[in-house]
């Protein structure tokens, strides 16, 4: 297999708290072409981050699962079934918020949380939209 070197990335982990390490380190190369550090990188649909933290995927999620969510509230402003709603929610809403998360929820800090309650509570908005009422 060869390795595309324009599509290849390079993420440093360290947990220090100033970034002058990366000055020390030398640049890996491909092909004679430098490959680009980056703070963090989409892997597999995972945002990993350099101090492997999840404050980046959780915020891709957030933005990503609230856009769902508007789409939901034209779907109902538009006339469509309580039934079709709940369909497109499982389909569509709930993968986001479910993708990896037995990767990522464990080390899941409380500022983070703040963030998926957000999420929580426009659900449970949506579902009172349509009427539905229950544990969510």
């Amino acid at each position: 297999m060869k390795i595309n070197s324009e599509k290849s990335k390079e993420i440093i982990i360290s947990f220090a708290q100033n970034g002058n390490f990366r000055s020390t380190i030398p640049n890996i190369k491909i092909d004679g072409r430098d490959i680009a550090q980056v703070c963090h990188a989409k892997l597999l649909g995972v945002t990993i981050s350099q101090d492997l933290t999840w404050n980046k995927h959780v915020d891709n999620i957030v933005k990503k699962a609230g856009k769902h969510l508007y789409m939901l509230y034209q779907l109902k402003r538009a006339g469509i079934t309580q039934k079709d709603l709940v369909s497109v929610y499982v389909s569509v809403v709930r993968p986001v918020l479910e993708y990896a998360c037995p990767v990522w929820h464990t080390n899941l800090p409380q500022y983070l949380s703040d963030n998926i309650e957000v999420i929580k509570k426009g659900t449970k908005m949506y579902f009172s939209w349509i009427g539905l009422r229950g544990n969510t």
